[in-house]
């Protein structure tokens, strides 16, 4: 469930709407930017522009991070489109499908690549322009002929623009990061996303693992040892292992994410101090620059690289290397996911409430320091503990009743609240999860340990979790 979500519905809502209102008040005060007369050069760019927009609208529907933006920027094109269509000189009518064209190529493109971030630029900087080269036809038109409605064109112009580019806001790349502390899950977690990608996203995957034992992070061990009844051991504190999962969303558009499994003890925010010291002694193990060592240590290659090639020397500086690799693709994510442990809220009242207290301190210095241009969502791990799932369908109402309960529990906390204020001006999701949905909650009879029943998986709302990386 999204956070705030009727609050944000009625703000983008409305946005849609004044955007609307005022592209067709634009028509009315100042069709002559449409129909002219104006010259070519700046007429041209104009047409061009309003066509690239179109099809760029459309494609940033597909994503839930752009989508806003996407209904704005289509509120705003459409009458300017379908005016322009009609009562454009030949010369703008070539141009206005030109920029169709090319909006649509570089729609595919980017919906290929599952690149939202270059997309949401890319629409940015046209309707900048698109703003300038109309604000130009304006001003040219009110130099030769001075009328009051051109100057109130103008002014409806620039609220355009300002409410457009608030809405179509930048994002960054579809990448996401886990961030969890000990025991809160994460391997698990793993297996059960790896599982729902291979069934429904036709995927694969790819490993780098740096470990004194690497088969025991190997996928398919951590797999055959849970048919055995043997949990995921904890990652040792100088064990890495980045899992790349690949596969195609609606069949043909590729998809891909990365998952790093960590010692849960590099959960806690690193300074900027000790991240930089850290650095430095990766980039003299291996002989490079820290700066070149920084902007290739979050990509899956160089994790190869460094493994094939510089293996014993990093070896012996895995200490540095975790921490680095997790507070770097943190930063650079954009999608983080903060793990909750469930146990914790079966003990609510022991030491659970304490336990979740200082984390969700630490969650939410997180979220400052990363800032509001990504999205955020919190997962309740290990729901099974907290209730019976084994009759509720992950995709039901009772699902979403589950959900909000246990929301409404943890708002009691007051560091949870602050999280809860901050949803109102960035995305946050709320979700529960289980990775067996048929283990009986914490307390409900004997023979309920998870450690004695768990041996296969039945993911409770995964597809729910991969819906929101994907």
């Amino acid at each position: 469930m999204r956070v705030h979500n009727r609050e944000w519905l009625m703000r983008e809502g409305g946005v849609v709407v004044l955007v609307l209102a005022l592209s067709v008040l634009l028509l009315r005060t100042a069709p002559e930017v449409i129909t002219g007369p104006i010259p070519s050069w700046s007429g041209v760019p104009a047409a061009f522009c309003l066509g690239f927009l179109v099809p760029g609208a459309l494609a940033l529907l597909l994503e839930e991070r752009t989508r806003p933006g996407g209904a704005t920027l289509l509120a705003l094109t459409v009458p300017l489109f379908s005016f322009s269509f009609l009562h454009s000189p030949a010369p703008a009518s070539v141009a206005l499908l030109a920029g169709l064209g090319t909006g649509a190529a570089v729609a595919i493109g980017t919906f290929w690549k599952n690149r939202a971030d270059i997309l949401s630029w890319t629409a940015r900087f046209v309707v900048k322009l698109f703003s300038v080269t109309l604000a130009v036809v304006i001003i040219l038109l009110l130099v030769s002929a001075p009328v009051l409605s051109l100057g109130g064109g103008l002014a409806v112009l620039l609220a355009l623009t300002l409410l457009v580019l608030w809405s179509v806001r930048r994002v960054r790349r579809t990448e996401t990061f886990i961030l969890g502390p000990k025991g809160s899950g994460k391997t698990l977690l793993l297996l059960a996303m790896y599982s729902h990608l291979v069934r429904e996203f036709s995927g694969q995957r790819e490993e780098v693992i740096f470990a004194g034992d690497e088969e025991q992070m190997r996928i398919e061990h951590l797999l055959s040892d849970l048919e055995d009844g043997t949990l995921p051991p904890p990652t040792e504190e100088t064990g890495l292992a980045v899992y790349r999962l690949s596969g195609r969303r609606f069949q043909v558009a590729p998809v891909r994410t990365a998952f790093i499994d960590y010692a849960g003890k590099y959960a806690a925010p690193l300074s900027r101090a000790a991240y930089a010291d850290a650095l430095k002694r990766i980039a003299a193990a291996v002989g490079a620059e820290p700066r070149r060592v920084e902007a290739k240590i979050r990509r899956f290659e160089y994790l190869q690289h460094l493994k094939e090639d510089h293996a014993a020397v990093v070896a012996g500086e895995m200490d540095a290397l975790v921490p680095v690799c997790v507070h770097r693709h943190l930063e650079t994510a954009g999608k983080v996911l903060f793990l909750i442990d469930g146990d914790h809220i079966v003990g609510f009242h022991q030491d659970g409430r304490r336990a979740l207290t200082h984390l969700f301190g630490q969650y939410s210095r997180v979220m400052e320091a990363l800032g509001d241009d990504r999205v955020y969502g919190f997962v309740v791990t290990k729901t099974d503990r907290i209730r019976d799932l084994a009759e509720v369908d992950d995709a039901s109402e009772g699902a979403e009743r589950i959900e909000r309960e246990i929301y409404q529990q943890l708002i009691q906390i007051s560091t949870f609240n602050e999280i809860h204020n901050r949803a109102l001006s960035v995305p946050v999701y709320f979700l529960a999860v289980s990775t067996d949905a048929t283990l009986r909650p914490a307390g409900a009879g004997e023979g309920n340990g998870r450690e004695e029943v768990l041996r296969q998986l039945y993911p409770w709302r995964i597809g729910e979790l991969a819906r929101f990386g994907f």
